[in-house]
């Protein structure tokens, strides 16, 4: 497993009424757009495909975003950048999907990268947004006074039909996806889960919310000062779930498109990995304590000594 924690947040600023603004704002606004889809990988096409039963990879090459079908409606999951709205679009109707069909689109958490075209693509479906409780308002401000970066990474707000909060369910006829609030990377950080089937056998689906604190200010961080707590019970959350199928709102933390090609190459199961649930937490928590320590020792002064100058400084 790789935690790409070097990728996962760009900035992406909404310009709600563009022409209204100043032509310095407009272009601060595109070089943000711009920005957020930094990672090429991003933006990239991909081809629409069933992961397994009613699960559909039908985002960009590199960011996850999900379509769960059901017989009275269907489900998307993340949106992608804020330019990501057309390729997302299109693969649905490459599918044979009407966009009218989408009936909710469901948000891992209030970054860029996965909620920055959930607007356009709201607006283009009629779907209903839902999106964990604690995260509703950082949506709704498009990412402005985000607690690890202020106003820097920001996307076109977000409004959020429907609240869930950790445990809740969500039914689309016989589909049923739960939330899991796995807190730390956003406060409203949600894994979603649920089942596919292909004939008698049924696995679990797990999207892992992402679990990374990539350049994040973990103690004395006053606009978020249970963010340790909260990552260590996100550790666990994800660890413990009940889980066939792992994927992640970003492909390569699950080495997701080694596994399709395995699978392509005829290993039929290729996707399945029962182990892998635990194997993101395990790598996400060893990462954290490292970044957390590190920052212990330089909030501590005394740490940063030699062991012989500490030795030196101390009272018989």
């Amino acid at each position: 497993m790789r935690l790409l924690i070097s990728a996962i947040f760009l900035s992406s600023l909404i310009a709600p009424s563009t022409y209204a603004q100043a032509p310095s704002a407009q272009s601060a606004n595109t070089a943000s757009v711009l920005s957020c889809a930094s990672d090429p990988s991003w933006t990239a096409p991909q081809k629409p495909f069933q992961i397994y039963g009613n699960t559909w990879y039908v985002g960009p090459r590199g960011i996850t975003v999900l379509l769960v079908k059901a017989r009275t409606g269907d489900v998307l999951i993340d949106g992608g950048v804020p330019t990501d709205a057309a390729l997302i679009e299109a693969n649905l109707r490459e599918l044979g999907i009407d966009l009218h069909d989408i009936k909710w689109i469901l948000n891992s958490h209030a970054h860029c990268d996965h909620a920055g075209s959930i607007t356009q693509l709201a607006r283009a479906t009629g779907a209903q947004v839902i999106a964990n409780a604690a995260d509703t308002a950082l949506l709704a401000r498009g990412g402005h006074g985000d607690p690890q970066y202020g106003d820097r990474f920001t996307f076109p707000p977000v409004h959020v039909t429907r609240t869930v909060n950790d445990g809740e369910t969500i039914r689309v006829g016989d589909l049923i996806l739960t939330a899991h609030s796995t807190p730390g990377h956003t406060r409203g950080n949600t894994t979603w889960t649920w089942t596919s089937c292909e004939g008698e056998r049924c696995l679990h689906m797990v999207d892992i919310g992402s679990v990374s604190a990539p350049g994040y200010k973990l103690i004395d961080n006053p606009k978020y000062p249970d963010i340790v707590k909260d990552f260590e019970y996100s550790f666990a959350m994800v660890a413990a779930l009940p889980c066939d199928i792992p994927l992640a709102p970003h492909p390569g933390v699950v080495n997701f498109w080694e596994r399709v090609a395995r699978r392509e190459q005829g290993d039929a199961d290729a996707l399945v990995d029962s182990a892998g649930c635990r194997a993101v937490a395990k790598e996400a928590r060893e990462s954290f304590e490292a970044q957390l320590a590190k920052e212990r020792t330089a909030a501590d002064p005394a740490k940063q000594q030699p062991a012989s100058a500490r030795r030196g400084n101390d009272v018989p």
